[in-house]
């Protein structure tokens, strides 16, 4: 067991729950152990905990919370505790648990500790810039600009893109994460760099115009 702000985070071999949450929600919050060693779900219990103790948000049950490049949901699943879901690879429901989340952190972290840069992850309420051919699962060309806080700073463009700027499509971030799990560890790359995807290989580099 271990205290976070004052909040006690303890483990079984089913959960990581936390003790002393209820102060702030009146319920305790749990996530369920799955394929990943229980440090990497105290890091998901200390995040929301951040959340909630910092920012002290009214929390209703299937309330939604962005995790870095992912979404979690809490659901009351017994009188004492919400236990954490998140969404499906497919975006179309929830899992009970929390590895698929976990997955894109440490991709995006282990991306960006390969070119010795710290992750700058995008969350679901951004947005993010798009040509024609992201969607259909083409080669993309990404570039990520300084950016307002709404805006992800990244920029997507296929073969398909015509130079016209008018054809380019501004969308939530949350439909390209679930239409392109294949690009979603170089989104945790900071402003001011891109990568090229082309023929199954990518390059990284420094974007020199930014």
């Amino acid at each position: 067991m271990i205290t976070y702000k004052k909040i006690e985070i303890s483990s079984n071999n089913i959960y990581v729950e936390t003790k002393g949450l209820n102060s702030y929600l009146d319920k305790e919050i749990r996530v369920t152990i799955g394929n990943n060693q229980p440090e990497n779900y105290i890091d998901v219990i200390k995040y929301i905990i951040d959340y909630i103790v910092d920012s002290k948000p009214i929390i209703s049950e299937n309330q939604n919370i962005g995790y870095y490049s992912w979404l979690l949901q809490i659901r009351l699943d017994e009188n004492k505790y919400y236990d954490l879901y998140e969404a499906n690879s497919e975006g179309s429901g929830f899992n009970k648990g929390c590895d698929t989340a976990i997955s894109v952190v440490r991709n995006q972290s282990e991306l960006c500790s390969h070119y010795g840069l710290a992750p700058q992850s995008p969350n679901f309420s951004q947005m993010i810039v798009i040509s024609d051919g992201v969607y259909e699962g083409k080669d993309i060309e990404g570039i990520r600009y300084e950016s307002p806080e709404h805006m992800s700073g990244w920029w997507l463009i296929t073969d398909d893109y015509d130079d016209n700027i008018e054809s380019l499509k501004t969308v939530h971030f949350h439909h390209v994460a679930f239409a392109r799990p294949d690009i979603l560890k170089y989104l945790g790359l900071p402003f001011g760099y891109r990568f090229l995807m082309e023929n199954g290989n990518v390059k990284v580099s420094k974007d020199n115009d930014s």
